[in-house]
């Protein structure tokens, strides 16, 4: 019976993990008047990197933001706080925004996922 309850409570995990993985909702981007204003990480905004704001996830964390409209994906790095806007989800530089082509219309609907880093090499001790 304990196997069991672990085994169950070991895949409620994963579908968990799995559903904070990915988020949908609005993205917008940067204008190119924001490069070089400090960010909430310290950096200095790169309008031409690859980087992003978000609200929750902790700075450095890989994403994949996807654009429903075109399927086109751009993997940014948070580096910044924001957006605040009710069902806006990421805030992107001015670069991974062309990337995505939604420089035209300014915000496009987005999927949101954490890239995980699998092949990270571990130093030995």
């Amino acid at each position: 019976m304990k196997k069991i309850i672990s085994i169950i409570i070991i895949m409620l995990t994963m579908c968990m993990t799995n559903a904070v993985a990915q988020e949908k909702g609005i993205a917008s981007y940067y204008g190119l008047k924001a490069h070089g204003r400090k960010t909430s990480s310290g950096e200095r905004h790169d309008a031409y990197g690859l980087v992003c704001a978000h609200k929750k996830h902790p700075m450095g964390t890989k994403l994949k933001v996807t654009n429903i409209k075109n399927g086109k994906s751009v993997v940014v790095r948070v580096n910044d706080r924001g957006p605040y806007a009710k069902g806006w989800v990421v805030d992107l530089s001015w670069q991974a925004a062309k990337e995505i082509g939604i420089l035209a219309q300014g915000v496009a609907k987005v999927i949101v996922e954490v890239v995980r880093e699998e092949n990270k090499k571990v130093k030995a001790k």
